[in-house]
């Protein structure tokens, strides 16, 4: 509600050392006894070649959300391992020390995310450091007993409780702007002398887009009581996807219309609307955000197509 790059570190700095809870207990130890923040980005494009005692990986990573604040950093591959016939997808636990990181992060919104280039060079891993999604798709509790048996995150599956925060921060940010539209169409007279709030326009949108508040925070509601429900064995993915999609879509149509119907001074730089809406629409260019993919898989998945899609 008052800054979307804080709301976005805030979430990815606590989604992303939650994974450091499955990784083996003395590297687990070391991160948490650390201290320091964990970045991810979990692309699959790093190159992994095996060596005596382990592997050294090399990629370059885009969009690393937060790298500069961080001590750690999960990177991601594919890997072959004996116990699987093809390849699959996993997290690497580097330490930034032995990273380059670029800033080249200019974008038209989350400028504050600090979501620079991540250049990794031949670094040496052992495979302790090796998290494999598929284990923890199949479990999503730690692997020690010794754990909060009630917490929501432990007992729902892995991939939605990961993805959550992306349409929570964008219903708060939507919500920043609705109140924003109100109080700046309150506020403003025409060049006529009509008083705006008095304007059957404004009046209109501002009724459209409080209805779609209602409606992605009933979405949201609804998301997680699926993840109450989905305790364990198969859950719908794609439909987790496609409602976090439509949530976002609609956060992103309440910013952009707000901002066209307050008209002009809305559009100066660090005007609350401008500033949120720019905001809004770099969290629905997202990987896990994009509203054609989620409708698209879902419709896929009701028709009993096989999407792949983990949440």
């Amino acid at each position: 509600y008052y800054n979307l790059s804080a709301a976005w570190l805030t979430y990815f700095f606590s989604v992303h050392n939650a994974w450091v809870s499955y990784l083996p207990k003395p590297l687990r130890d070391e991160i948490v006894n650390q201290g320091g923040f964990v970045a991810d980005v979990f692309a699959p494009i790093g190159q992994v070649e095996e060596c005596e005692g382990g592997y050294y990986v090399s990629g370059k990573y885009n969009f690393v959300s937060g790298i500069n604040y961080c001590d750690w950093v999960g990177v991601g591959a594919m890997m072959k391992f004996d116990d699987s016939d093809k390849p699959e997808r996993v997290g690497i636990c580097l330490k930034v020390s032995d990273l380059e990181v670029v800033k080249n992060w200019d974008s038209l919104g989350l400028r504050g995310s600090g979501s620079n280039t991540l250049v990794v060079d031949k670094v040496f891993v052992k495979p302790e450091a090796i998290l494999r999604f598929n284990k923890i798709i199949e479990c999503s509790q730690p692997p020690e007993k010794d754990f909060d048996q009630d917490y929501l995150y432990y007992n729902t599956p892995f991939y939605p409780g990961f993805y959550v925060g992306f349409a929570a921060m964008a219903v708060g940010g939507a919500e920043r702007v609705l109140n924003e539209f109100e109080k700046h169409t309150a506020g403003r007279i025409r060049f006529s002398g009509v008083v705006e709030k008095e304007s059957p326009t404004s009046q209109r949108v501002l009724a459209e887009l409080s209805i779609e508040m209602e409606s992605a925070k009933a979405l949201l509601n609804q998301y997680i009581v699926m993840m109450e429900q989905d305790k364990g064995g198969s859950y719908e993915g794609a439909r987790y996807k496609a409602i976090r999609a439509t949530i976002i879509d609609k956060c992103v149509n309440i910013g952009v219309k707000s901002l066209l119907t307050l008209g002009g001074h809305a559009l100066l730089k660090g005007h609350p609307v401008e500033l949120f809406a720019r905001d809004l629409i770099a969290i629905a260019t997202h990987i896990t955000s994009l509203y054609e993919d989620g409708i698209h898989g879902y419709g896929r998945h009701l028709f009993g197509f096989k999407t792949g899609i983990q949440g």
